[in-house]
């Protein structure tokens, strides 16, 4: 079976549960829902990066999400410093390990540490934000890096002759990028009345969110490349890792959520 057959197939079967949960699922059980998705994607990013103790990694950054429920945002910086010192102390006190794998692993743990909690914590946090805005709210996100992943890919694929960053994505176009920034707006343009937003401040934020989704998936390709990887896992067929398939949530869930609270 084709790559392109794969990923429509499964596509079509994943997205109208998925936009499902988005919609009807209460706040607090779209947060649980996003916080096994973290540990997922916490979990790749561990394995891509080779370091031990992968369970407490996991567990370090997703109780991060407790200063951040309760909205004392100021100690969230805090925790996620005393999580990289916590991994610290376990390794200074593990007298088996050499003085290389001792740093590299130090290093490792505390880089995806930071990675797990700002590029994937933190934006599932504004998700449930956005939630609590209007129930609505999540679903219109979601719909929006769909479609601007779909115009991106499409257009790029058939019109695409201007390479965008051919050291990172070589398969990625400037073309497809204005596809992606036009999926974008179409989608917030419809939806501007319940997000708020007036048409013309509609058009500019959906194209800004679309700009911003690639942005993502440049970052999370950039990864990618270190590891000399295609995907982040084969978890979704078509469609690689857990991953794969959250980077355009990375800038955009922080940047709809203050676009909402900007015009209120």
């Amino acid at each position: 079976m084709g790559e392109l057959k794969k990923r429509v197939i499964t596509g079509v079967c994943l997205a109208p549960i998925i936009a499902l949960l988005f919609y009807f699922l209460p706040a607090m059980w779209l947060l649980a829902l996003l916080l096994a998705v973290c540990v997922v994607a916490v979990g790749e990013a561990a394995s891509l990066a080779k370091i031990p103790m992968k369970f407490l990694v996991a567990v370090l950054i997703v109780a991060g999400i407790i200063p951040l429920f309760k909205g004392q945002f100021q100690y969230y910086p805090l925790w996620v410093m005393a999580s990289i010192a916590i991994m610290i102390f376990i390794k200074i006190f593990d007298r088996k390990a050499s003085v290389d794998d001792t740093n590299r692993e130090i290093t490792q743990q505390a880089a995806v540490i930071l990675f797990g909690n700002f590029f994937i914590l933190l934006p599932f946090f504004y998700i449930y934000l956005l939630k609590n805005q209007n129930t609505l709210f999540p679903f219109i996100l979601l719909v929006s890096i769909w479609a601007s992943d779909t115009f991106a890919y499409f257009i790029g694929k058939n019109f695409g002759k201007h390479r965008l960053a051919p050291q990172i994505s070589p398969k990625k176009t400037v073309e497809g990028l204005a596809g992606s920034a036009l999926g974008s707006l179409l989608v917030i343009a419809v939806f501007h009345k319940w997000l708020g937003f007036s048409i013309y401040t509609a058009l500019g934020i959906g194209a800004a969110a679309g700009i911003l989704g690639q942005a993502g998936d440049l970052m999370e390709s950039a990864c990618k490349r270190v590891f000399n990887i295609k995907d982040s896992s084969g978890l979704i067929p078509g469609h690689g890792g857990m991953l794969d398939r959250i980077d355009s949530f990375i800038f955009t869930a922080p940047f709809l959520y203050s676009c909402v609270l900007w015009v209120r």
